[in-house]
């Protein structure tokens, strides 16, 4: 995968986190307005939010190869010190 893409994928990471937030307080204010406890009205959108962001990220991770890199690295080196009779 290309770095052009990965940082792509950041942007949109870092374009939809604000936009969840945003939802994430509206809701709170849309619940706190309709009578519900600070446990409902707070605690839930931010985990909600919290949630979606992680889910969002993984993702996006997974689609710019970001397991692929380590098992690269790991793989190489292996090779290295087998080349090198240690």
């Amino acid at each position: 995968m290309n770095r052009m893409h990965a940082q792509t994928l950041l942007f949109v990471l870092l374009g939809t986190v604000p936009l969840v937030v945003a939802g994430a307080g509206v809701i709170a204010f849309l619940l706190m307005r309709a009578g519900y406890g600070v446990l409902v009205w707070a605690v839930m959108p931010f985990v909600a939010s919290l949630l979606v962001v992680a889910a969002l990220a993984f993702v996006l991770s997974r689609a710019a190869g970001g397991l692929r890199g380590r098992g690269e690295r790991g793989s190489t080196e292996g090779r290295r010190r087998h080349q090198d009779g240690v």
